[in-house]
């Protein structure tokens, strides 16, 4: 009998199965990026005179930079919540 070399699967011996992750819902994507969104409001809210007398000395990029940071903290609080979220479902380390 001859065994071919390479990647033809044997009929007797089993094959693996494929997991495929799982999909994720646009609600999750949403409700985080709200979660980001309400964490902005909260500093800006709480910071904002802290925010202005810091971006002060840079005059004319002072409001540059007050939303380059408040958009930075954004993201890092969005991406923040989805991996919560993920790890929290199971989904971070199949």
């Amino acid at each position: 009998m001859y065994n071919q070399h390479g990647g033809v699967p044997d009929d007797d011996q089993p094959t693996q199965q494929v997991v495929q992750p799982a999909q994720i819902d646009a609600t999750e994507r949403y409700v985080c990026s709200l979660i980001g969104l309400g964490a902005v409001a909260a500093v800006l809210f709480l910071f904002y005179p802290l925010l202005l007398a810091v971006t002060r000395p840079l005059h004319l990029l002072s409001i540059t930079a007050l939303v380059f940071v408040l958009a930075t903290v954004w993201l890092v609080v969005w991406l923040g919540s989805e991996l919560v979220w993920e790890w929290q479902t199971g989904r971070l380390f199949p």
